[in-house]
């Protein structure tokens, strides 16, 4: 019988996001940018909140906004990660807050180690 944690859960499925966004986002540019932003995630949720980060990962980055709805995608029946915070109480919002904290987290590991900097040298 295979019983896997929720952090196994959680690190399994930021692999298969991370390496499907490598895939999709082909050119350097907008990888890098990409491994910017999922850098940049779990402080940016510390400092602003987690609907304030999601609104603006919404309209700046839909990919990083579009995994992070995923993974709870199949909880909320498919709603609107946005949409069902913002009709929840305020203990459901720390809830997820905390585990979109962990999720952050390791997009954030996982994305240093597949993505790899490009770095040109001038001569």
């Amino acid at each position: 019988m295979n019983i896997k944690s929720i952090e196994q859960e959680m690190a399994q499925f930021c692999f298969n996001a991370i390496s499907s966004y490598k895939i999709k986002l082909d050119k350097s540019d907008e990888l890098l940018k990409f491994k910017s932003d999922i850098r940049r995630l779990p402080a940016m949720i510390t400092n602003n909140g987690l609907l304030a980060t999601l609104v603006f990962f919404k309209k700046s980055n839909e990919n990083v906004y579009n995994i992070i709805n995923g993974w709870f995608s199949n909880k909320l029946q498919n709603i609107d990660l946005i949409e069902y915070l913002t009709k929840e109480n305020y203990e459901d919002l720390l809830f997820k807050t905390s585990e979109v904290l962990k999720l952050a987290n390791s997009l954030k590991t996982i994305v240093e180690v597949e993505i790899k900097d490009v770095k040109t040298t001038e001569e």
